[in-house]
């Protein structure tokens, strides 16, 4: 990533006035942005002569300053008043609901923390010349003990503004076990953004938060009180999100107070003390906000790493679980590395990266890309625009692969692989499919009846990277999508630098083992020849079905030689759980389960027991739906893999990649993560 160059600069004291709205940077020079006229907000004392924000530049360097254009009290009576900003003679607000206790300056710290807020509650607003109709409310995390005020706030209302989106930082007060007052900060910043949307080119207001600002931001669009409040759009970063197990304890604490504080009996009658437990143990159902998802929830973005060792990424993937149950438009990006509290330490906005130190390196990128696209298309749900999503050029596959090789020469029904030279290079084909068709091109380029005729077309790159992919298409088993799922993608990827082979498997007609066996020998034909095609890594990747028979590559491998180096998965089928997997693939892979349960008929001389076959068949099929459930069989020698798929996708339920993941992360596996909506469609068309 490039560096850019140190913007040092010190903020501009904050000073207002008793009955006069805040706007100490309006008039900036060389910043051009409309003047906020029309609100006139109660200030019920001045503001501190030393700002926080002033005090912030004086003991750390940030990546850049960026200022405000105007600076809003939530309570300009304070906190302990029942009201909130009022605009001739008009309440724009609510009040407080609740104190927090919190008296006394805000104290700072280093790298743009904000201690202590109180009375100060406040929004930063940011307003872009052009605005293109959207708004973030921005809600910075730290724990619900402080605001990282620069890497979850002003960086992203830069970023923001690049995009002509305006931006509001809530600078939200601290629980202390008084729940009511973040949530209430968060809603009334809604209440004054949408009441000066007009004046600012706004028609739609999301929310965006960090961390224990992530629980902040999925509190709004779960605990709203009416149209007002309910944000358009949420935007979570490495969320907390529930308050049991895997939350992160302190955030939960500081929020509704501890265990031992609720449930101590000293001084309690039994009444009051039962009371008590029962109330605490219904704030946790409560602020775990993963139960409070509703179809009526707005659209979600969440962005988080697998290697989040702070919050577990269980949260994020237990709210995108019930968001996608409750047909909730979501996308969800789960990145390799980052850890926790990598923020907006985005290089594009101009910030100084020795100074930032963006932990996603390589994946910033990535991210911006995903969050600038998902953006686009909530603004096309209000704009009458047509904008092009896709501008890259329409592409015609015409590449042929470089050759074929025949896996089994002398046929299935033959153990032998190929020879050369002398030498095996690969092994038998285990088992005959039992295929006796000739094979048969279907509409859309759906093979079927593979049998003898298993093999792989293979794609050497021209300016080869040193990678290689074996590609499953799918098919449900019962046929491969030879095209859109084979030659296509390797088109794409052997135009990356990768080289492919395009595994034409046997269909399995019941015999499980077929497809993998055939899968294992096309790897061990490339690891044979890797040195001379300049390869150093082969990994395997599937669709849909050939997901599945690309995750039985990397869990049920049985050498170092087919082991895949890494794994690709799009909308793989993992689980054969019923109602959750998709049935016509298990089937087709294992057989039905009324097929295995039949009960035949003794013979007549009595030699059979029936009885005992139907017990030993119905043994079996729930031993292979085991073995065949993926999830189960990952292991921390699984390869790090990759994940991607469509949260609305009808055929294969999302459960499918979540248990993966689940499986992967609790091994220790490195993996990534992306739900994207539609991508079943997107994937062939756009590559």
């Amino acid at each position: 990533m490039k560096q850019f160059r140190n913007i040092l600069m010190m903020a501009v004291a904050v000073s207002a006035a008793v009955s006069l709205s805040f706007d100490a940077f309006a008039g900036k020079p060389g910043k051009k942005r409309p003047v906020l006229d029309g609100s006139v907000v109660s200030v019920g004392r001045p503001a501190p002569a030393v700002s926080s924000e002033q005090k912030l530049n004086q003991i750390s360097v940030p990546g850049i300053v960026y200022e405000p254009d105007r600076t809003v009290y939530l309570y300009p009576l304070g906190q302990g008043v029942d009201q909130g900003i009022v605009e001739d003679g008009t309440a724009v607000t609510g009040g407080p609901v609740v104190s927090t206790g919190d008296v006394g300056p805000e104290k700072v710290s280093e790298g743009g923390f904000i201690w202590n807020v109180s009375d100060s509650a406040r929004i930063d607003l940011y307003i872009p010349e052009r605005c293109n109709g959207q708004m973030v409310i921005a809600c910075p995390g730290g724990g619900y003990e402080a605001l990282s005020t620069w890497n979850e706030g002003s960086y992203m209302a830069k970023w923001c503004n690049d995009r002509n989106i305006a931006c509001a930082v809530l600078k939200y007060r601290m629980p202390h076990a008084h729940r009511e007052a973040p949530l209430a900060d968060v809603q009334n910043a809604f209440r004054y953004c949408r009441h000066h949307a007009g004046e600012w080119g706004v028609r739609q207001i999301g929310v965006a938060g960090f961390s224990a600002g992530g629980h902040l931001a999925a509190s709004a669009p779960t605990m709203y009180v009416d149209s007002l409040t309910r944000p358009d759009f949420a935007i979570l970063f490495y969320p907390v999100i529930t308050m049991h197990e895997r939350t992160d304890a302190g955030t939960r604490d500081r929020l509704l107070g501890t265990e031992k504080e609720w449930t101590s009996r000293e001084g309690l009658t039994h009444e009051q003390w039962w009371s008590r437990k029962a109330e605490y143990e219904s704030l946790l159902e409560k602020y775990s906000l993963q139960n409070s998802v509703t179809p009526q929830t707005c659209p979600t973005f969440l962005l988080l790493s697998s290697n989040d060792k702070i919050v577990h990424p269980s949260n994020s993937v237990d709210y995108y679980r019930r968001l996608v149950a409750c047909k909730v438009p979501t996308e969800l990006h789960i990145m390799p590395v980052g850890g926790h509290g990598c923020g907006f330490t985005d290089p594009g906005v101009g910030l100084d990266m020795p100074v930032c130190r963006d932990g996603l390196g390589n994946c910033r990128a990535e991210l911006v890309s995903e969050l600038e696209r998902w953006l686009t298309e909530r603004r096309m749900e209000y704009s009458d625009e047509r904008i092009e999503l896709y501008s890259g050029p329409k592409t015609r596959f015409s590449h042929l692969p470089d050759s074929t090789v025949l896996l089994y020469p002398e046929g299935q029904d033959v153990d032998m692989g190929i020879v050369e030279n002398g030498v095996t290079v690969t092994l038998g084909p285990c088992q005959s499919n039992g295929c006796t068709k000739d094979e048969l091109v279907e509409a859309g380029s759906r093979l079927k009846y593979t049998g003898d005729s298993a093999r792989f077309d293979l794609y050497l790159a021209k300016n080869p990277n040193g990678k290689m992919v074996v590609v499953c298409p799918g098919g449900a088993y019962w046929f491969t999508s030879v095209k859109s799922e084979g030659a296509y993608v390797a088109d794409w990827l052997s135009s990356q630098g990768v080289s492919v082979a395009v595994v034409k498997y046997r269909l399995p007609f019941g015999h499980w083992m077929a497809p993998v066996t055939d899968v294992q020998n096309t790897i061990r034909y490339c690891r044979h020849h890797a040195a001379e095609w300049g390869i150093d890594k082969i990994g395997v990747m599937g669709f849909s079905a050939g997901g599945h028979l690309a995750a039985t590559a990397s869990t049920m491998y049985v050498d170092a030689v087919t082991r895949p180096d890494f794994s690709i998965l799009v909308y793989p089928v993992i689980s054969s759980e019923p109602g959750v997997t998709h049935q016509d693939s298990m089937n087709n892979l294992i057989g039905t389960r009324a097929g295995w349960n039949k009960r035949a008929d003794a013979k007549a001389d009595g030699t059979d027991s029936s009885f005992e076959a139907w017990r030993s068949n119905s043994a079996r099929y729930e031993e292979l739906l085991g073995q065949f459930s993926l999830d189960r069989q990952v292991t921390p020698d699984t390869p790090e893999t990759f994940i991607i798929f469509s949260s609305d996708d009808p055929g294969v339920s999302p459960e499918n990649e979540c248990r993966y993941f689940d499986s992967l992360l609790r091994c220790g596996v490195k993996c990534e993560m992306h739900a994207l909506r539609e991508v079943a469609m997107a994937t062939a068309s756009s590559i």
